[in-house]
């Protein structure tokens, strides 16, 4: 899978081949486009070495996928961007770095990895406890991690996401065309630049047919909401919403240091 980037107010700027979730381009890296919410949203991921392995999976490259780990030490499960006027993502030595260089940039990323195992019928990922450690160096972003990635009736696709920067948290329905839903959200939670965080996100199906979603931060619970009619089985991923100019005058540097998704 490779990473699309556009902006959503000037049309394509850059889409590289072999753009796969799916069956399609899962997300991209744009500008934001929101209604419903006081972040932005949407990317995806690009192809490694066919014949590397995947980070981790709880079976074999053929059989189901429920879990995955990486500690970025390379980039063999496909999440870099090849750099662009818009921004960079790096991958290597235990980091996967984004860089925006534009205003408004909202990546949404699944590893390779993931999208293929999606596209081949073999992802489990309905109910799963998904995590990731990451640490702001500049700007003032929402960052988090999403479960859950379907097609969707009015976007491409849409997912739930679990969000955090310093001052504000949030639980959404978001989708790749910009729009967010706020499920939950809070003023609570301390993330200040050069601090280094772990965020966790369940997305679990009940027996009343509805799924509850929970969102904590360093180990403490921050929201929890339940949804009626949940979306299905779908890849985990991560993602970043750049803060408005307004808001601060730099762009965002991130530097994610893991990421696990494993069955809840």
């Amino acid at each position: 899978m490779r990473i699309g980037m556009r902006d959503a107010r000037h049309g394509p700027a850059l889409r590289p081949h072999g753009l796969a979730l799916m069956g399609a381009a899962a997300a991209v890296l744009t500008a934001c486009s929101t209604t419903g919410g006081s972040d932005g949203a949407g990317v995806d991921a690009p192809p490694a070495d066919p014949a590397a392995e995947t980070a981790a999976a709880s079976e074999s490259t053929t059989g189901p996928v429920s879990a995955f780990e990486d500690t970025f030490d390379d980039d063999r499960n496909g999440w870099a961007l090849p750099p662009a006027p818009e921004g960079r993502m790096t991958v290597g030595g235990g980091e996967f770095v984004w860089e925006s260089k534009q205003a408004g940039l909202r990546p949404h990323v699944i590893a390779m990895t993931l999208g293929e195992a999606f596209d081949e019928g073999r992802l489990a990922m309905t109910d799963v406890l998904v995590t990731a450690s990451v640490t702001p160096a500049r700007g003032a972003a929402a960052l988090g991690v999403s479960c859950r990635e379907v097609p969707d009736s009015d976007a491409d696709f849409q997912w739930y996401e679990f969000v955090v920067r310093d001052g504000y948290a949030a639980i959404r329905l978001a989708d790749s065309a910009g729009n967010l839903d706020v499920l939950a959200e809070t003023s609570s939670p301390r993330l200040p630049l050069g601090s280094t965080a772990s965020i966790a996100a369940t997305c679990v199906d009940e027996a009343d047919e509805t799924a509850s979603l929970s969102l904590s931060l360093n180990g403490t619970a921050v929201l929890d909401t339940r949804v009626e009619d949940p979306l299905g089985n779908g890849p985990a991923g991560l993602l970043a919403y750049d803060a408005a100019e307004d808001e601060s005058p730099d762009r965002f540097l991130i530097s994610w240091h893991d990421f696990t998704v494993e069955p809840a």
